[in-house]
C-alpha cells in the first residue's frame, strides 16, 4: 500500500499493456509472430512462450495484486477508525472485507464510500475474472499471408513469326486431348480461357513455403469466336446435299448421310488428306482476309430414312471467325503448377488485336481443322504417336454421333461423353467451339514460347502462406483496455490511500498485536466483555448505534494507540448484555467450511477431471476433437477463456478456504490448550495472501494449513495448465462409409472374347484402338493422373462410396479391394547375327519355343520392305506369333527386338539384333487402397498373396485371352528401317520417354543390351494392361449392390488437440484438489467458536476481559525474556480481570478448555455420517461443562 509499491505496480501494468500492444502491432504488420513453414516448424521456444508465458505472467501479476488487495481490505477498518470523528461500528469494528465474496466487495465498498477497497476490489475482480482468463485468448496459432517484393529473373515471349509454324504441330492436339479427355493439368501460366506469358522469380522469398503466389505485370493472350447463322438457300433434300453461305461471298456444300442419325462438322478453309470437307474454293469461296480464317460448324440430324423415304432433317449451321487479342495485365499465379488466378487479373492497358504479323493464325487454324499441321502434308517425319490424327471415336461412343467426325468436334465436346442433341441450340454450338478454340490457342502459345533474361520490367511480388502465432486484435484490445483501467484505478488507490488517515504504528496482523492496541482502551473493553459468546449478528446488533475511533495515548511516551467509543447508546454498561446463557452457544461453521459445500466443490472438481479425462480419451481415439466453430474468437473463448476461467473461479474458493484457515489456525491451536505464543497469538498468517503463508505454516508445523497453501498455489498452476491444454493442428479424421461395387471380380466371358470387334467398331478412321497408349503417354510425359482406380501396376475393383453426405473435396477413402494386373517373365537374347532366309512355315506355326519366336522376328528384320534408307539404319520389332488359327498359347508370348545394319539398301547386308522374349502372366491380390472422391488411387498396400488365377475362370481361359488382346493392341504393325532416332511404334516411343533416352533407336549406336530395356518394358506392359482394364470395365461382370462393404472416409481437418504436458499438469492438480477436499472436510478444524473472528470487534470480544491485555510485553519480563517463553495461552472459558466468566483467549492457567460435545451444534446427516477423528482424538483433554456455575 506504500506509494513506491503502488507506483511500481501502475508502471508494471502499463508496461504489460504496452508489451501486448507491441506484440499485437508486430503480429498485424507481419501477419503473425514466429512465422514458419508449418505449425510444426514454429520454434519450440516460441511455442512454449506462447502456451505458458502469458499464463505465468498473469498468475504472478494476480498474486501481487492479491497481496495489495488483502492489505487494503485489512487496513480499511483502521482508516475508518482513524478519522477524527470516528466511524460507526458497522463501518469499522465489524468490517470483514477480506472474507467477503470478491465480486460483492466493490459494490459494498462503493455504497459505504470506502474508496481504497472499491479500487482495490474492482482491480482484483478485473484481474481474476477478466484479464487472467482473457490473456490466454490473446494469442493462437494459425495461417497468415505474407507479401514480399521480388525480382523476375526470366520472362518468356513468343518466338518470331517466321519460326512459329515449326512449333504449331499436333503436339498441341495431343496435349489438348490429354487435358480435355484425360484430366491433364494445363502448362504453366496457361488456362482454358487464356494464356499469360510466363515469368520466373529469382531468389523467391517464399520458395520454401507451402503456398506461394507470384504477382507481376505480363501479357495476356486469348481468342474470341464470333459466330453468325449460315445462310441456307432452299435445301433440296432429295439431292442429299446441303448448301451454306457466309453472307460474304463464300458458299459451300455438305453431303447428307441419310442413315447417319446425328452428325457434327467443323469445316475449315484449307483442306488436307485428313479432312472430308473444306471451304476453300476459287469459284465458290475465294480467299479473302476474312474467309481464310472462317469455318463452318454444322449440327445435322436425319431421322426416319428408308430405301423408299427421305429422312427428316433438322439442321443448325454457323459460320465463325476467330479473333486473337493481347493485353498488358497484372496477374497472380499459384506456384503450385503456376496456375493464373482468374480473380487476380487487373488490366493495365486496353486489349489489342493480335495480327498475323504477331501470330501465324493460318497454321494454327489449319492444324485444329485438319488434325495435322501444314508441314505434315509435306511428309515431315515425326515420332509415331504424332504421325496421325488422334482417334477420338472411343471417347464419343455415348454422344450418338455417327463417326468419324471432324477433328475439332471431339475437342468441342470434351470432356462430356453424352448425347449431342443439345448442340442443336446455336448458342451451345457456339460455346462448345469457342471453348475448344480458347484452350487449344492457350496450348499453342505455350508451344511457341522462348525464354529471355533481358527485360524492361523485372519487379514482382511474392505472396506466401506461413504458420505462426497470431495476436487477436479484439482480445488484445480488450485486455489492454482492462490493464489501462487497472493502472488508472491503481493511481486512484494510491491517491485514496495517501489521503486516508491512519494512526497505526504497527501492522495489526496477529492477535497479540491487536491486544496491544486494545490494551489502553479500558472503556471500550468493558463494552465488549458481556458479548464474548455472542454470534456475529448479535454482536453487530449490540453496537449498531455506537461510533468508535482510534486515538493516540497522549499520556504515554511510547506513542501507543487505543480504541475509544465516541458516542452512541448511553446508559449503564451492565445493561448492555447479550441475553443468551453464558454456558451454551451454537458454534459457528462458516459456509465455505461446511461439508455440504465441500461435497459440492469436490463434485465440481471430480466432474472437471472426468470431463477432461473423457476429452483426452476422445482426443486419442479420434485424432483430436472436432471444432465446434470456425471463428477464431469463438475458438479462443472455448479453448482458452473457459478453461482458464474455470481455474480462476476455482482459485478464489481455495483462497477463501485458506484465508479462513489462516484466521482460525491460531484458535485451533489455542483450543488444544497450553499453546506457545509463537504458534498462536503471535502468528501473522492473515498479513499475507494465503498462498504465501506456506513457509510460516511449515515452520510452525501447521500441516493442514500448509496443505491448503500448496493447493492454493497449485490453483495458479492449474490456470497455466488449463490455459495451455487445448491447441489446434491438422489431422486426418476417419469416418465409416459404405462402398458399393461397380463391377464384380470376374471377367465377362463374352465381352472378353469380343473385345477386338468391339474396339474395331469404335475406331472407324484406322481401326486402331490407342486410348490406353495415349493415357500412358500423358501419364509418363506430363504426370497426368491415370484413370480412376488405376496405378502403374494394378487396376482395382472400383466402388461407389456413400459417406452419408459428410464428404468434401479433400476427403479420401480407405477400402479393401481386389487388384488386377500382369507380370512379365522376360528373357534377354544378346546381340546376334540375323540369317539371310527363313522358312515360309513361320506364317502359320504356333509355338511357344523361344527359338521359333526369334526366327519369326528375325525374318521380319530381313524381309521388311516398307523403307530402305541409305547408310547405317535401325529397326525395331514388337509382336507375338499370330497364326491364322489364332491360338491364345501362341499369341501370349511377346517378342521385342532391335536391329542394326550398316546399309539398309543392301538386303543382304549384315544385320545384328538383340531381343527380349517376354511371357506375360495374370496377377491378382487383395489390397488396402486409399483413393479420393473421384477414385484416383493415392496409395495402396497388398494384404494377401498374389494369385495367377481368377475365381470363376476355369483353365485361365479369360485371363489368357485378355493377354492376347493386350498384345494385339500394342504390337508394332509397320516394322521399318530408319536412319534417324525417331520411333516407329508406340512401345518404343513410350520407352524413349520412360528412359529419357533415344540411344536404343540410334542407328549409329551399338545394338542395345536387352537387360537395360527389360525393366522399362515390364513397367510399360503392366501400366498399359491396368489402363486397358480401367478404360473397358465392361470386360467385368456388373457389380451387385447387395455386396456393399464398409470402409473409411478420411478427411483432412483442423482439430483441437490436448497438450500432453498441460494435460498431466491439469489432471495432477485436479487430483490433488480432490484429495485435499477429502482430507480437509473429513479432518478439518474444531468448530467451537460462537463467531468467526473476521472483524476487529469479534477479536476484541474474545480478549476484552483477558489477562493478555495486562501483559505489558517486555516491561513485565526480565531482561533475558525467559518469562515470556514460559507463558502459554488457550481458548476456552476463563475468569477475566473483572472476576467474571468469559469465553475467549487468556493465559494459562486461567482457561478451562471447551468440549465441543457440550455445545448445541446442529449436525447434518452428512456430518453425522462422517465424524472427524480430530475431535475424538482430543476428547480426553476437555473438561465438560454442565452448568453456568462450572468454576
Amino acid at each position: 500500500m506504500t506509494a513506491p509499491i503502488l507506483t511500481l505496480l501502475a508502471i508494471l501494468t502499463l508496461l504489460i499493456g504496452s508489451a501486448i500492444e507491441v506484440l499485437a502491432q508486430l503480429s498485424h504488420s507481419r501477419g503473425g509472430l514466429a512465422l514458419s513453414r508449418t505449425q510444426d516448424d514454429i520454434p519450440q521456444y516460441a511455442m512454449i512462450s506462447y502456451l505458458y508465458a502469458p499464463n505465468i505472467i498473469a498468475v504472478l501479476y494476480s498474486l501481487v495484486w492479491s497481496w495489495v488487495d488483502l492489505d487494503v481490505k485489512r487496513m480499511q477498518p483502521w482508516f475508518e477508525l482513524s478519522k477524527p470523528e470516528g466511524a460507526t461500528a458497522e463501518n469499522s469494528m465489524f468490517l470483514d472485507y477480506p472474507y467477503d465474496f470478491i465480486a460483492t466487495v466493490p459494490v459494498k465498498a462503493a455504497r459505504r464510500r470506502h474508496w481504497p477497497v472499491f479500487f482495490a476490489g474492482t482491480v482484483t475482480v478485473v484481474i481474476f475474472w477478466l484479464i487472467t482468463p482473457l490473456q490466454s485468448s490473446i494469442m493462437g496459432t494459425g495461417f497468415v499471408n505474407r507479401i514480399e517484393p521480388a525480382v523476375i529473373g526470366t520472362r518468356s515471349s513468343i518466338v518470331p513469326l517466321a519460326n512459329q509454324s515449326e512449333f504449331l504441330t499436333n503436339q498441341i492436339l495431343n496435349t489438348g486431348y490429354s487435358i480435355a479427355w484425360l484430366g491433364q493439368s494445363y502448362p504453366p501460366f496457361m488456362t482454358s480461357d487464356y494464356a499469360t506469358l510466363p515469368f520466373y522469380i529469382h531468389n523467391d522469398p517464399g520458395e520454401s513455403q507451402l503456398h506461394t503466389n507470384w504477382t507481376a505485370t505480363t501479357t495476356k493472350l486469348w481468342t474470341e469466336l464470333e459466330c453468325w447463322p449460315a445462310q441456307q438457300p432452299k435445301q433440296d433434300i432429295a439431292s442429299m446435299v446441303l448448301h451454306f453461305g457466309n453472307g460474304q461471298g463464300c458458299n459451300t456444300t455438305i453431303n447428307i448421310e441419310p442413315f447417319a442419325n446425328l452428325k457434327m462438322y467443323y469445316v475449315g478453309y484449307y483442306g488436307s488428306p485428313y479432312s472430308d470437307y473444306q471451304l476453300g474454293d476459287p469459284k465458290n469461296c475465294p480467299a479473302t482476309g476474312n474467309s481464310t480464317h472462317q469455318f463452318l460448324a454444322v449440327w445435322v440430324s436425319t431421322k426416319g430414312a428408308s430405301t423408299t423415304k427421305l429422312p427428316e432433317v433438322n439442321l443448325t449451321a454457323l459460320f465463325c471467325q476467330p479473333s486473337y487479342y493481347k493485353q498488358q495485365v497484372m496477374v497472380s499465379v499459384d506456384t503450385n503448377g503456376f496456375i493464373p488466378l482468374n480473380t487476380s487479373i487487373q488490366p493495365i492497358s486496353p486489349p489489342e488485336l493480335l495480327t498475323e504479323k504477331d501470330f501465324n493464325s493460318t497454321s494454327f487454324e489449319f492444324l485444329i481443322a485438319n488434325g495435322m499441321p501444314m508441314e505434315q502434308v509435306l511428309n515431315i517425319i515425326r515420332d509415331y504417336p504424332f504421325e496421325g490424327v488422334i482417334e477420338q471415336g472411343p471417347r464419343l461412343d455415348k454422344t450418338n454421333l455417327t463417326i468419324p467426325v471432324s477433328n475439332m468436334v471431339g475437342y468441342a465436346l470434351a470432356p462430356h461423353n453424352e448425347p449431342a442433341t443439345p448442340y442443336a441450340d446455336p448458342v451451345l454450338l457456339h460455346e462448345a467451339f469457342n471453348r475448344a478454340h480458347k484452350y487449344l490457342f492457350s496450348l499453342a502459345v505455350n508451344q511457341m514460347l522462348t525464354n529471355d533474361t533481358q527485360m524492361a520490367n523485372n519487379t514482382a511480388v511474392s505472396e506466401f502462406q506461413q504458420s505462426g502465432i497470431i495476436v487477436s486484435r479484439l482480445f488484445s484490445a480488450i485486455v489492454e483496455g482492462l490493464l489501462l483501467l487497472v493502472a488508472i484505478f491503481t493511481v486512484c488507490l494510491l491517491w485514496s490511500c495517501h489521503t486516508s488517515t491512519s494512526y497505526l504504528t504497527t501492522n495489526p496482523s496477529s492477535i497479540s498485536r491487536l491486544a496491544a492496541i486494545f490494551r489502553n482502551g479500558q472503556e471500550t473493553n468493558k463494552l465488549f466483555r458481556p458479548a464474548d459468546h455472542a454470534d456475529e449478528k448479535s454482536l453487530k446488533e449490540l453496537f449498531k448505534n455506537d461510533k468508535f475511533r482510534l486515538v493516540r495515548d497522549e499520556y504515554n511516551s511510547d506513542g501507543s494507540i487505543y480504541i475509544e467509543k465516541v458516542d452512541g447508546v448511553e446508559g449503564d454498561q451492565n445493561e448492555r448484555r447479550f441475553d443468551k446463557p453464558t454456558g451454551y452457544y451454537d458454534p459457528i461453521r462458516p459456509i465455505p467450511l461446511k461439508r455440504e459445500i465441500g461435497l459440492l466443490f469436490g463434485l465440481v472438481q471430480v466432474g472437471a477431471l472426468v470431463v477432461i479425462a473423457y476429452l483426452k480419451v476422445q482426443n486419442d481415439k479420434n485424432k483430436g476433437l472436432i471444432r465446434p466453430s470456425n471463428s477464431f474468437e469463438v475458438l479462443q473463448i472455448l479453448e482458452n477463456y473457459i478453461p482458464t476461467a474455470f481455474a480462476t473461479f476455482s482459485e478464489p474458493f481455495w483462497v477463501l478456504i485458506n484465508r479462513f484457515m489462516c484466521l482460525l489456525q491460531p484458535f485451533k491451536v489455542l483450543s488444544r490448550g497450553r499453546s506457545e505464543r509463537s504458534k498462536s497469538i503471535d502468528t501473522t498468517y492473515t498479513a499475507l495472501p494465503p498462498q504465501l503463508v506456506l513457509w510460516r505454516a511449515l515452520r510452525s508445523r501447521h500441516l493442514m494449513l500448509a496443505m491448503l497453501c500448496i493447493i492454493a498455489l497449485l490453483s495458479n498452476v492449474l490456470a497455466v495448465g488449463l490455459g495451455a491444454l487445448f491447441n489446434e493442428d491438422q489431422t486426418t479424421a476417419s469416418y465409416v462409409a459404405t462402398f458399393t461395387p461397380n463391377i464384380a471380380t470376374q471377367f465377362d466371358n463374352q465381352t472378353v472374347f469380343d473385345l477386338q470387334g468391339y474396339l474395331f467398331e469404335r475406331t472407324i478412321t484406322d481401326h486402331l484402338y490407342q486410348d490406353e497408349l495415349y493415357v500412358a503417354m500423358a501419364n509418363i510425359s506430363s504426370g497426368t493422373r491415370l484413370p480412376p482406380w488405376t496405378t502403374s501396376d494394378y487396376f482395382f475393383q472400383p466402388y461407389t462410396v456413400d459417406s452419408g453426405g459428410q464428404s468434401n473435396s479433400s476427403s479420401t477413402y480407405l477400402i479393401s479391394t481386389r487388384g488386377f494386373g500382369v507380370g512379365l517373365n522376360c528373357t534377354a537374347v544378346p546381340q546376334r547375327a540375323v540369317a539371310l532366309s527363313y522358312p515360309v512355315s513361320l506364317d502359320t506355326v504356333c509355338s511357344t519355343d523361344t527359338s521359333i519366336m526369334l526366327e519369326a522376328a528375325e525374318r521380319v528384320f530381313r524381309t521388311s520392305n516398307f523403307t530402305r534408307p541409305t547408310g547405317p539404319s535401325a529397326i525395331e520389332y514388337s509382336n507375338s506369333l499370330n497364326p491364322k488359327s489364332n491360338f491364345d498359347n501362341c499369341t501370349r508370348p511377346m517378342t521385342f527386338g532391335w536391329g542394326r545394319t550398316p546399309q539398309a539398301l543392301n538386303r543382304n547386308a549384315t544385320v545384328e539384333a538383340s531381343f527380349a522374349v517376354c511371357q506375360p502372366f495374370f496377377q491378382t491380390a487383395m489390397f488396402d487402397v486409399r483413393h479420393d472422391a473421384e477414385g484416383n488411387v493415392l496409395e495402396y498396400e497388398r494384404t494377401s498373396d498374389i494369385s495367377i488365377h481368377l475365381d470363376g475362370d476355369d483353365g485361365d481361359v479369360q485371363t489368357n485371352r485378355m493377354i492376347t488382346n493386350m498384345n494385339d493392341l500394342i504390337r508394332g504393325y509397320g516394322v521399318t528401317w530408319h536412319n534417324d532416332t525417331l520411333s516407329r511404334d508406340w512401345i518404343n516411343y513410350l520407352l524413349t520417354i520412360t528412359l529419357d533416352s533415344r540411344d536404343f533407336l540410334d542407328p549409329n549406336k551399338p545394338v542395345p543390351d536387352p537387360n537395360d530395356l527389360i525393366p522399362g518394358i515390364e513397367k510399360l506392359y503392366r501400366r498399359l494392361f491396368a489402363i486397358l482394364l480401367s478404360l473397358n470395365q465392361q470386360l467385368f461382370v456388373p457389380g451387385d449392390e447387395k455386396l456393399s462393404i464398409t470402409g473409411q472416409k478420411l478427411t483432412e481437418e483442423t482439430r483441437i488437440f490436448m497438450d500432453q504436458n498441460a494435460f498431466i499438469i491439469t489432471v495432477t492438480v485436479l487430483s490433488l484438489n480432490i484429495i485435499a477436499v477429502v482430507i480437509f472436510y473429513s479432518r478439518g478444524i474444531i468448530f467451537n467458536l460462537p463467531r468467526v473472528p473476521t472483524t476487529i470487534g469479534s477479536v476484541l470480544a474474545f480478549v476484552s476481559a483477558s489477562h493478555i491485555l495486562d501483559d505489558q510485553g517486555p516491561s513485565s519480563r526480565g531482561p533475558d525474556n525467559k518469562e515470556k517463553e514460559k507463558k502459554t495461552y488457550s481458548f476456552g472459558r476463563y475468569i477475566g480481570v473483572d472476576q467474571k466468566v468469559h469465553l475467549g483467549i487468556d493465559m494459562d492457567p486461567h482457561v478451562a478448555l471447551i468440549d465441543p460435545a457440550s455445545l448445541k451444534e446442529k449436525k447434518s446427516v452428512l456430518r453425522r455420517a462422517v465424524t472427524g477423528d480430530l475431535r475424538r482424538r482430543n476428547q480426553k483433554e476437555f473438561e465438560p461443562v454442565r452448568s453456568g456455575t462450572w468454576l
